[in-house]
């Protein structure tokens, strides 16, 4: 058995190579492993708890490691665990409360994983103004974010979800295009809808009615959550925009193919064929706000 056979996992290779100092410097250890390393900085852990923690790592073959830190974080933090039982119970306002609170906690694991879960919550219930800005207030912590969770890529993908729902347009096409890019191995639930947002954003007809369904999505989840600020009022106004606009122009074209009706003798048949002629604007693409729910 050599420090070279591929075969090993990280946590195999810890165990196995614990003298070795190289291979100890060499290995990057997953969070997981960080977390188990630090247990005993942890006061609120018993020693006996602590000791359980490490043993049940140590005698674990393939396991999953988020699945592990997660439940090593309930054991940490009581407060952690009913955080994490609201979310799983679909109560996102009480989750998105719960873990908004610990996402300043002194203890980096639970902090950083707590703060993902918030962002988690506020998108499933459809607060994604604060979710985006929980987000960019996350990812400034991206050093972190990778040490001690493991939400970087989804987190990631977040940001470009929660700025497509907030409109914004560019920025979302590039967060989009930089998770891609960077994250190619994450889990299709994220890559797919990653690839479907973008389809959408190079499909989009600006001033268009997708455009319209867009604002009027965004407007009804601020007026869900009492919201009707500045930025609510904006959207409302460019809504009203566009459909005037688009009005004037379906009258006008209507006045224009009427007159060529009259001038070739064609009879009255002409109102109607302009009508006809204008199809039906829902075809258009849209990129309503629940696209590609995380």
């Amino acid at each position: 058995m050599t420090t070279s056979n591929k075969s090993f996992t990280i946590v195999s290779c810890l165990v196995a190579f614990s003298t070795a100092p190289v291979l100890a410097q060499t290995q990057q250890p997953t969070p997981a492993d960080a977390f188990v390393e630090r247990l005993d900085d942890f006061p609120a852990l018993t020693p006996k708890a602590s000791e359980l923690i490490k043993r049940t790592w140590a005698d674990c073959d393939d396991c999953d490691g988020e699945e592990f830190l997660t439940q090593g974080l309930t054991v940490l933090s009581q407060t952690f665990r009913e955080g994490l039982d609201a979310y799983d119970d679909d109560r996102y306002e009480q989750a998105a409360k719960i873990m908004g609170g610990l996402a300043s906690d002194d203890n980096v694991f639970l902090s950083i994983n707590a703060a993902a879960y918030e962002i988690k919550a506020l998108v499933q219930g459809e607060r994604l103004v604060e979710a985006l800005a929980r987000t960019q207030k996350l990812l400034t912590r991206a050093d972190e974010l990778v040490q001690f969770s493991y939400f970087d890529a989804e987190v990631h993908f977040l940001l470009g979800f929660n700025l497509l729902s907030n409109l914004q347009y560019t920025n979302a096409a590039e967060a989009l295009e930089a998770f891609l890019e960077h994250y190619p191995d994450a889990s299709q639930r994220l890559t797919i809808a990653a690839k479907q947002m973008l389809v959408e954003l190079l499909n989009r007809q600006p001033g268009q009615i997708g455009e319209v369904v867009d604002l009027m999505s965004f407007c009804e989840r601020r007026l869900r959550v009492a919201d009707s600020g500045e930025a609510v009022q904006k959207r409302q106004d460019r809504v009203i925009d566009i459909l005037d606009r688009m009005i004037e122009e379906a009258e006008q074209k209507e006045k224009e193919q009427s007159g060529s009706s009259k001038s070739g003798g064609s009879g009255g048949g002409g109102k109607d064929q302009g009508k006809n002629s204008q199809g039906s604007p829902m075809g258009d693409s849209s990129l309503p706000g629940g696209t590609g729910q995380a």
